[in-house]
């Protein structure tokens, strides 16, 4: 798995994990299976630094969605 595989799969299990959101909605959302999605994060809690990285990897996507809704108020008209 290179980089941004790795990346993507640690947000995925804190998209899960972290956001509490459907297993299901999530494999779906990305395009993968739900038992692959299922296999990370069960792998992800027999591997404690993994939950670090997805903490990590889900503060780096509410910073960016932060970023983009601030634009967003930028540019409206007043």
């Amino acid at each position: 798995m290179n980089l941004d595989q790795d990346n993507l799969k640690l947000l995925l299990i804190a998209e899960v994990k972290a956001r509490g959101r459907l297993l299901s909605d999530v494999a779906k959302e990305y395009g993968i299976s739900s038992k692959t999605l299922y296999q990370w994060v069960r792998q992800s809690e027999q591997q404690p630094w993994q939950r670090e990285q997805a903490l990590h990897s889900e503060i780096a996507l509410l910073q960016r969605r932060i970023r983009a809704l601030s634009q967003e108020l930028d540019v409206r008209p007043a």
